[in-house]
């Protein structure tokens, strides 16, 4: 029985086993999509995500008239972002056989011109204008190799990607009962 090695949390051999299936159209397939969340208002500003068996509540500051109980959808968004370039940093890491000891990603956003999302204006972008993530790690690596991942671990972020780049959202609307 072979012994299989573990990193950063990670089964090495199972995590290459895994990414190289990828190669496999059906795999690919099976992985890129589509991924869902469906989202149900609750009262007020309050809301649930649901994805597959997972849940997130999502609320807006009680400045805006919201009960606070949760972060809101854009805070969210900030952490998707942050979550999924740890995952990519984590795994890019474990490849390189790089042990992290600590790894936090700090992620903010400024948004454009949140008066359109208010209603008292009619143009611009109500979304973010400009994000920055920092990564904060320390790993038995020199500060060059831990760059790399980084960089690749931002490059390969599909929810980094999505937002970094004209993403396509198509909207429909259906009146039910």
């Amino acid at each position: 029985m072979t012994e299989e090695r573990n990193l950063n949390g990670l089964p090495q051999e199972k995590l290459a086993e895994v990414l190289d299936s990828f190669r496999d159209p059906e795999v690919f397939q099976a992985v890129t999509g589509p991924w869902k969340s469906r989202v149900v208002w609750q009262d007020g500003m309050r809301a649930k995500a649901y994805m597959r068996n997972h849940q997130v509540e999502m609320d807006e500051p009680g400045d805006l008239t919201a009960t606070d109980a949760a972060a809101s959808a854009h805070e969210q968004l900030l952490s998707a972002i942050g979550s999924c370039m740890t995952v990519g940093f984590v795994v890019n890491a474990t490849k390189q056989g790089v042990r992290i000891r600590d790894l936090e990603i700090a992620v903010e956003g400024y948004f454009d011109n949140i008066r359109k999302w208010a209603g008292v204006e009619d143009e611009g972008n109500p979304g973010y204008g400009q994000i920055s993530a920092k990564c904060f790690v320390r790993a038995d690596a020199d500060e060059q190799t831990l760059r790399e991942i980084w960089r690749l671990a931002v490059e390969g972020s599909p929810v980094t990607q999505s937002v970094a780049n004209p993403t396509s959202v198509e909207t429909d609307f259906e009146m039910v009962g």
